[in-house]
Formats: C-alpha cells, structure tokens, sequence
C-alpha cells in the first residue's frame, strides 16, 4: 500500500516542530524536521514531512538510547501486504560482510582514535600498538581515525568518527594527533572521558579533554604503550 510519504535517511538529528506557510497563511503542525549531511556531508539539511506517516532513520550511534518507561503504549496498526515472489525484481544471490569489528566502535570501552599526522608518520602503526596493548589487558578497545585520515587514504571510512562519520560514546576515548575541528567533536564529546596528545598546546581538542599531553605523539605514544603493558588502562575496570 502506497502511503505517498517520504523518507529521510541517515539522520543525525529529530525535532518535531511546526512549519509557517505565510505565502499560504498555513501552519502545518507537527511537523517532523529531520536533519541530515548533505552535499557531500559539508553541508546540514533539514527535511520537513509534510505528508503522515513522516518516516525518518537514524544515523547508528547519534543517539542515546532512553531508558524503559513501564505503561507507555503505542497505537499499533496491522495492515496486509499482498506480495508475490513474481512481483520482486531484485533477488539476493549472496550476502558478504566486511571484517573489522566496526561495529565494535558502538561497543568498546576505549577507543583510540588517529589524526592525519599519525597516519603520515607511520600508518597508524603506534595507534593500533595501543589498542592491541589495551587487548592483552582485557579492555574492549579498537581503533578509529578523524575524515582527513580516511581522506588521506589511511583508514577507511566505517572507522570515521565525526558529524560525518559515526558518533560513538565510549568510557573513554583517546585521540592522537587530532586537532579537533567542531565536526570530529560532534562524534565523540559524549565520551565519559576524555583523552588527548597533540604538539600543538593551543590546539582546540584540549577545550573539551578531560586530560591532555602536550607533545609529539611519536614520543609520547610508546611509553603509554609500555605503561599499558604494565597494568594501566585508563581507569577502566577489567575483568579477567
């Protein structure tokens, strides 16, 4: 059954809220404002529904999920759909899924993740050094990377963590050579803590660590390695 409404994808925001048509003299309330990256996810657009149901996704990870009200009751409306193998013209022949543990970002208790410079020095080699010494503790921990870092070609997009990218709320998340522009921030200031190095003192991600370490993340990097090899993990607790 045709419902003639819209959906908007990939939201990384929802409001509802009422729309003035003053050409019209109309109001149209409530509306649903979806919000979403566009233009190549430089831009914010906001979508409005003006036709019921308004259907809107979520981007995995944006928002929290709430906590369980005991009595609240939906409406809930059965309707038959009549299809027939004749009338899809599509048909899967194989599923194959990637591997990474990506959605293990949505998961760990730390996540360390990359700027470009530590993916120009060596890869990314000392960040995933880290998260590999996290492990042997026993600490969920993986690995993610800021969009100049995929643009660059040393992670891949799934490990973006940003307004275009994924938001994720770890116990802790640790970030390496990331200079902290409002978009990165948008991804991850839901952290419980916060962690930064970076050479750069006046850098913006030191406004919102809860812990920062002036200094090339070259040098600094090993030794937290080595001290995470001895028993440190950020505080978190671990459960062997």
């Amino acid at each position: 059954m045709k419902t003639h409404g819209g959906v908007t994808a990939d939201c990384t925001a929802l409001e509802i809220g009422e729309y003035i048509d003053r050409k019209n003299k109309q109001i149209f309330k409530p509306i649903l404002e979806s919000r979403r990256p566009t233009y190549g996810e430089s831009k914010l657009a906001t979508i409005l529904g003006f036709v019921c149901p308004q259907i809107s996704t979520a981007r995995a990870g944006t928002f929290a999920v709430p906590e369980r009200q005991e009595g609240r009751k939906g409406i809930i409306t059965k309707r038959k759909v009549g299809i027939k193998k004749d009338d899809l013209s599509v048909t899967i022949l194989e599923t194959v899924r990637g591997e990474g543990g990506l959605q293990n970002l949505f998961e760990a208790d730390i996540i360390v993740a990359g700027g470009r410079p530590a993916g120009e020095h060596d890869g990314l080699k000392l960040v995933k050094e880290l998260v590999e010494a996290l492990r042997e503790q026993g600490v969920n921990a993986e690995w993610a990377s800021s969009r100049p870092t995929v643009d660059a070609g040393y992670a891949e997009y799934a490990r973006q963590i940003g307004q275009t990218g994924k938001t994720v709320r770890p116990k802790v998340y640790v970030s390496i050579a990331i200079s902290g522009a409002i978009q990165h921030i948008a991804g991850m200031k839901e952290s419980e803590t916060i962690v930064s190095i970076n050479h750069n003192a006046k850098a913006a991600i030191f406004s919102h660590a809860d812990f920062g370490m002036v200094g090339a993340y070259e040098d600094l990097l090993p030794e937290l390695i080595e001290r995470v090899r001895q028993g440190f993990t950020f505080g978190v607790k671990v459960t062997k």
